[in-house]
């Protein structure tokens, strides 16, 4: 010990100065590294699942769309127009050109009979047309299929032209079987879609600051091809698959300047039918990395203005207050055993300073037992805390999942229309953006009722509201709104898009197979919402009356 003093000086003021100097190095150099490592590679890591993130909402975006193409055609596969209509029924063309101004991005929908000839087709290009060699033909006799993006060139003289400098036109494959009431098949039902719609997808999942930020998004097929964007930058090489387990990486991309880039997969729609789609998006390295410098900056200035000024802190403390140290050590080790009536008259000078240590060890050892029996005492109390609160929103929770859920159908209840009828009422005022209310009747359901006995007619009821729940996008809501009644609200849906829609669902249902009754129908009445409505109930009451007018004249049917 009496060596290690001997290295030091002599004053008690440049001792101190010392310490203090080599503590603010102890903990500004940790600090620094700990910062400059541990969380900068945080914020990269942070940066990486950014990029990541954006990258599976695409990807998610592209793979629903393509689902939904699938179950537009599936349920107009299993309509009875289609299952059984001659193929000289205009009705045919006149669905499918429905279905096509419903999504503008079908260039083209046809259907064929067993042989490969074209019966009806949107805008009837193709008509008559032998495609049995075509690859969607082919495929969808045995099942629905999407196939990988090509030209179609015979196609694509047909439609109208287009600026030249865009490119070919390309073109998504959908198919599936016709089947007839006995299960064989009569035909094919296929769609070509216009690749464009993948720019809109991609423009719809991105944020506007990431383009300002130089994010730039990729789609490419299994041969790490890109085929998004249309026309891809010169030279560009697309980097090889991350490692298993790795969401993202860094990669020159052909160029001089590294990208951080991060890479989804397109999930597949069947595990017989792989695309294998990949989107890839990618950043300058120098642009993602920016914060992270900005960090390293602040935080070595900050490190080293900190040891400054404990530095000055330590010479003026040790020049100002070093002479009564021994006296104040004297006096804290009295506090410690108890005796707080002190005179605090403290005079001489003092070089020692292991006294105070000391003493204030002890002080700190006694603030510590009485800090740690009360942190447990706390710790305990807060767990209880905890533990009754968890319980308490848990039975919120589920009582208000209970109020507004309809128990047989599963659907929302009655509480639950209207209070998403007064969401919706509110943002149209808001913003003035249109919603579409549709009103659904089972019809003749109290003859179900009174047939096959009530237990028939919630199957029924069941069922219908399996297939409204099913035939809806996910923005929409559909509910229970009493007996045989539904409610359906789509947002952000002109009225014209709302009676197609209906329509659809009301072909759904009647092709619904009904164990027993065999098959019921609805009867629908669609209202669009207006800003200037008095209030919410408004839009419903004409629902509700188209729906009166579409029994009146019939039943069965959608109208306005």
């Amino acid at each position: 010990m009496r060596q290690t003093m001997t290295l030091l000086p002599g004053s008690f003021k440049y001792r101190l100065t010392l310490i203090l100097a080599v503590l603010a190095l102890s903990v500004g150099l940790p600090g620094y590294l700990y910062i400059s490592h541990t969380y900068v590679r945080a914020l990269v890591q942070d940066q990486g699942n950014y990029l990541h993130g954006m990258a599976t909402t695409t990807a998610n975006a592209l793979s629903e769309n393509l689902r939904e193409r699938l179950r537009d055609l599936n349920l107009l596969s299993q309509t009875a127009l289609f299952r059984t209509a001659t193929f000289s029924d205009p009705e045919l063309t006149a669905t499918i050109n429905r279905i096509q101004q419903a999504y503008p991005h079908y260039s083209w929908i046809g259907f064929t009979d067993t042989q490969g000839t074209v019966r009806a087709a949107t805008g009837n290009l193709l008509l008559n047309v032998d495609v049995s060699q075509r690859p969607w033909y082919r495929r969808g006799l045995s099942g629905s299929t999407v196939g990988d993006l090509h030209t179609a060139l015979l196609l694509a003289k047909l439609l109208p032209a287009q600026d030249a400098s865009a490119g070919p036109i390309r073109f998504i494959d959908f198919s599936m079987p016709v089947r007839d009431a006995a299960g064989q098949v009569r035909g094919v039902l296929g769609a070509h879609a216009h690749w464009r719609w993948a720019t809109e997808v991609v423009s719809a999942t991105t944020p506007a600051s990431a383009l300002a930020n130089g994010v730039e998004f990729f789609i490419i097929n299994r041969e790490r091809q890109i085929i998004y964007p249309e026309q891809p930058p010169e030279g560009i090489q697309v980097p090889d698959a991350l490692a298993t387990g790795a969401k993202f990486g860094l990669h020159n991309w052909g160029t001089t300047e590294p990208y951080m880039y991060a890479q989804v997969a397109v999930r597949e729609l069947a595990q017989a039918q792989t695309l294998g789609w990949q989107v890839l998006v990618r950043q300058p390295a120098a642009v993602a990395m920016a914060p992270v410098k900005t960090l390293e900056n602040a935080v070595l200035v900050g490190a080293l203005a900190m040891a400054v000024i404990l530095l000055c802190m330590g010479y003026w403390i040790a020049r100002h207050f070093g002479q009564p140290l021994e006296q104040l050590a004297e006096r804290a080790r009295q506090i410690q055993h108890g005796n707080e009536s002190l005179e605090w008259n403290i005079e001489g000078r003092s070089t020692e300073v292991r006294r105070l240590v000391d003493a204030l060890r002890g002080m700190v050892s006694t603030l510590m037992q009485r800090g740690q029996a009360l942190e447990q005492a706390n710790a305990v109390l807060e767990q209880k805390v905890q533990e009754r609160t968890k319980a308490l929103e848990q039975a919120n929770a589920a009582l208000t999942s209970q109020a507004r859920r309809d128990a047989l159908t599963g659907l929302g209840n009655r509480l639950a229309c209207m209070e998403r009828l007064h969401d919706e009422f509110v943002r149209l005022r808001r913003t003035g953006v249109a919603y579409s209310v549709v009103m659904l009747d089972i019809d003749h359901f109290k003859r179900v009722n009174d047939t096959w006995g009530h237990a028939t007619g919630d199957r029924v009821l069941r069922a219908v509201a399996h297939t409204l729940a099913a035939s809806v996008r996910e923005a929409d809501f559909v509910g229970r709104f009493g007996g045989e009644e539904f409610l359906a609200v789509f947002p952000a849906t002109t009225l014209d898009q709302a009676l197609q829609v209906a329509d659809k669902i009301r072909l759904a249902v009647q092709a619904l197979p009904l164990q027993d009754v065999g098959s019921v129908t609805l009867s629908v009445g669609v209202a669009l919402a207006h800003a200037d409505d008095t209030n919410k109930e408004f839009a419903v009451a004409q629902a509700d009356a188209a729906l009166y007018r579409a029994k009146e004249n019939g039943r069965n049917r959608v109208l306005a």
